[in-house]
Formats: structure tokens, sequence, C-alpha cells
């Protein structure tokens, strides 16, 4: 994993020159500590991070179509213009995240906690 995250990174800050793009589509990574991550433009659909703690993660423009984040922690999660179309997020714990630009469209936020979160629409 830190192998992958290395070469994501490289490939983020070379605009997909060198490195090569995070492709964690299907991943089983719940309940894992991944705080800080920098995960923008990843593919992450079908992902399952449940429990997981992602606070402070950057997920900027990423794909998380079908994700699993139920319980997960994204305290102050960037999520601005990311594709979160179908994820589940029940429960989770999204207080000061930003899902500006985000695609939210049949997102299960049942139980989430989305104080002072950003929810500007794309358009």
């Amino acid at each position: 994993m830190r192998s992958l995250l290395k070469n994501h990174t490289l490939w983020v800050a070379t605009d997909g020159s060198q490195g090569e793009r995070a492709d964690l589509r299907n991943a089983h990574l719940a309940g894992r500590s991944l705080w800080r991550v920098d995960l923008r433009r990843a593919l992450l659909d079908g992902c399952d991070l449940a429990a997981a703690n992602l606070d402070h993660a950057d997920f900027r423009g990423a794909s998380l179509r079908g994700a699993h984040l139920s319980s997960a922690s994204l305290w102050e999660a960037n999520f601005a213009g990311a594709d979160l179309r179908d994820a589940d997020l029940r429960d989770a714990k999204l207080d000061h995240a930003d899902l500006s630009r985000a695609d939210i469209s049949d997102v299960n936020l049942e139980g989430a906690s989305l104080k002072l979160v950003r929810l500007d629409r794309p358009g």
C-alpha cells in the first residue's frame, strides 16, 4: 500500500507524466488508518473503507462510486469535485468535510454526522 500511495502522489504531482494513478476499485480497506492520505483523482469505485480513519484525507476529483464508507471517520476530508454516486456513508463522521461540487446522487447519509460540512452542488 505504501508503494501504491507513493506512486500515486508522484502521479498527482507530475499531472500523470510519472508515477501511477491509484486504482483501489473494490479493494478491502475497512478499518484501516489512512489519516491525511492523498487520493486526489484516485479510482475507488466499490472500495470498502467502512470504519476507516480518513480524517483530513484528500479525495478531490476521485471516483468513489458505490464505495462503502459506513462508520468511517472523515473529519475535514476533502471530497471537492469527487464522484460519490451510490456511496454508503451511513453513520460516517463528516464534520467539517468539503463536499463542494461533489456528485452525491443516491448517497446514503443515514445517521451521518454533518456538522459544518460544505455541500455546494455541482453547477
